[in-house]
């Protein structure tokens, strides 16, 4: 999933599955720190007004169209998926369960078909009835142009090259047979057709990619992603850039939803830009910050020292790790030769970087793509990282010299505008370096960063600022989506990428084809390491941080965690103590 903000926003699950995924899940993720305001032994009530503020607006709500954590941390309150993760603190909200569907999926012929039943009685917000056609539908709204922005897995696994599908809207839908690779066997049982075996299939329908859609609903494709149609606790009753209003879906029945608790009555979700004004106002703990969260975004770096050594705010400091990387990606199409970008890896210091984060609470010093929290991370340091954490200028201003004419003169720094202090850091150690460099910050309200300005592969920025988690514990989850050159959106008006170094080797792909037919799981971590490693090499990435999210609520919330999948509090379990 993309990380939109600070820590996880927005990466998305994203686009290949690895066989064995479900013994990954049990596993593979660290375990969250839910000490403090989990522990506390009031659980929540039914009732009142829970507050979410979050730093920027919600790119997308239309499920097919979400590739952003925080975007998919919320959807989970008003659309259902035929699979989903627990909501639980730990590793085992890396687990999942039935949602739509009775179990996790029932394979055959050598994990090459799945099968789904739905459950009875899971209606949508206007009482009629979840049925496979409409997960057909939303499946099949993937395939086309007009959707761009979202995870990539239902192309990637259910495609037919030979037969390209492109979509719903374009003729007369493949002879009105539409995705023939998904199948209605009946209204109540949906099948899916793979184009290579794979293991744990029930794992990706926990996307929102694979969420069903009502078609009469979906005529305005503008609208329907301010306000989709509710098959979950809640509905959409007000939705602007500024604020979404949830109350609840009066058809949503508690018996047939093993995850979502639906304490409050109401959820108000708002946009403050201001981190260190929301983080001032939840300490304070007066009117409604007493029953708000801060959802996509850390206690602003002023205040943590505060908030760790006073007993009582620290009670409520919800902190967990989780499998996010945050990273600079580096435009191989623009900076060519290698050793222009290793100079740029070797000039960033990273030790100031995190220090105008908050510090090492918010961080480990990175050196790969994959995090420590799976198991196929490997243990490497290409960059000297742990030895000079400040940057090794003289080693880049050698292969900056090497490298001679090869290099750009001046380098744009592309990053959200509210990430201008953070990346200054960046920029003074390139340029001391021997590297100028210009600060191009991006207006969320003008453009949306991830899919118009950097997702864009025609884009003219050399480094840019982003962050990734994975869907699940893998490396499967991490290389294919950030690394695969296949995966490059084609046309002059593609947007939607993420793979925003646009690295391309065959070699890569080759890899990443080997790593994924392996299914040998100790054999396959060892594979993607080993990838990880060769991608490093090619100096597509400044790795930052492996990311620990530190978020405050008030003094009135409970049942908050940081979920691992999303990397932030799991807005499904969380209430009130006072209604």
């Amino acid at each position: 999933m993309l990380l939109t903000h600070r820590a996880a926003a927005g990466i998305r699950p994203r686009r290949a599955i690895a066989a064995g995924l479900a013994v990954l899940a049990l596993g593979g993720t660290a375990a969250c720190d839910t000490a403090n305001a989990t522990d506390r032994p009031q659980p929540p009530n039914k009732g009142g007004t829970l507050n979410l503020i979050l730093s920027t607006k919600l790119e997308h709500l239309d499920p097919e169209k979400i590739a952003a954590a925080t975007d998919a941390n919320i959807s989970r309150l008003f659309t259902r998926t035929l699979t989903t993760f627990r909501s639980e603190p730990g590793p085992a909200a890396s687990e999942i369960v039935g949602d739509l569907a009775t179990d996790t999926g029932r394979p055959s012929e050598g994990n090459r078909v799945w099968d789904f039943t739905l459950k009875k009685d899971v209606k949508w917000q206007d009482g009629n009835p979840v049925t496979c056609s409409q997960v057909k539908y939303g499946v099949e709204r993937n395939f086309s142009a007009l959707f761009t922005t979202g995870l990539q897995y239902p192309r990637a696994l259910l495609q037919d090259n030979a037969q390209p599908y492109d979509g719903p809207f374009k003729g007369d839908n493949n002879n009105n047979k539409g995705l023939e690779s998904v199948q209605c066997v009946d209204e109540g049982t949906i099948r899916f057709r793979l184009k290579q075996p794979v293991g744990d299939f029930g794992y990706a329908v926990a996307l929102p990619v694979f969420a069903p859609v009502p078609r009469d609903k979906d005529q305005d494709k503008a609208a329907y992603d301010r306000q989709p149609f509710s098959n979950g606790p809640y509905k959409i009753v007000e939705s602007t850039d500024a604020k979404v209003v949830l109350e609840r879906n009066p058809f949503w029945v508690q018996r047939t939803d093993l995850v979502r608790k639906a304490y409050p009555e109401r959820i108000v979700i708002t946009v403050n830009d201001n981190a260190p004004q929301v983080s001032y106002s939840i300490i304070q703990d007066q009117g409604d910050a007493a029953s708000s969260v801060q959802l996509d975004l850390d206690v602003a770096s002023n205040f943590v020292q505060q908030v760790v050594n006073d007993d009582e705010l620290n009670k409520r400091l919800i902190q967990g790790d989780y499998a996010g990387t945050r990273f600079l990606a580096i435009n191989t199409r623009l900076i060519p030769d290698v050793r222009c970008r290793q100079a740029l890896i070797f000039a960033a210091n990273k030790r100031k970087f995190r220090s105008a984060m908050g510090g090492s609470m918010f961080g480990d010093l990175a050196t790969s793509a994959i995090s420590p929290s799976l198991r196929s991370h490997k243990e490497f340091d290409l960059y000297n990282t742990k030895t000079k954490p400040e940057g090794d200028r003289e080693r880049a201003r050698a292969l900056l010299q090497e490298a001679g004419n090869a290099c750009p003169s001046k380098i744009k720094l592309a990053f959200p505008e509210s990430r201008r202090r953070l990346m200054a850091t960046i920029a003074e150690s390139f340029q001391l370096a021997g590297i100028e460099t210009e600060l191009v910050a991006i207006d969320p309200t003008k453009i949306n960063y991830f899919t118009d300005g950097i997702g864009r592969p025609d884009n003219s920025y050399h480094v840019m600022w982003a962050g990734w988690i994975a869907d699940w514990a893998n490396g499967s989850a991490v290389l294919p989506p950030l690394f695969d050159g296949r995966n490059i959106p084609k046309g002059k008006d593609a947007n939607g990428n993420q793979n925003f170094s646009l690295l391309d080797r065959p070699e890569i792909e080759a890899a990443i084809d080997e790593a994924m037919a392996e299914s040998d799981l100790p054999t396959q971590y060892r594979m993607w390491g080993d990838l990880d490693q060769k991608i490093m090499e090619q100096g597509a990435i400044i790795p930052l941080l492996y990311l620990r999210a530190l978020r405050m609520v008030g003094s009135n919330i409970r049942g908050a965690f940081i979920h691992p999948q999303y990397g932030q509090p799991d807005v499904c379990a969380m209430g009130l103590a006072k209604p």
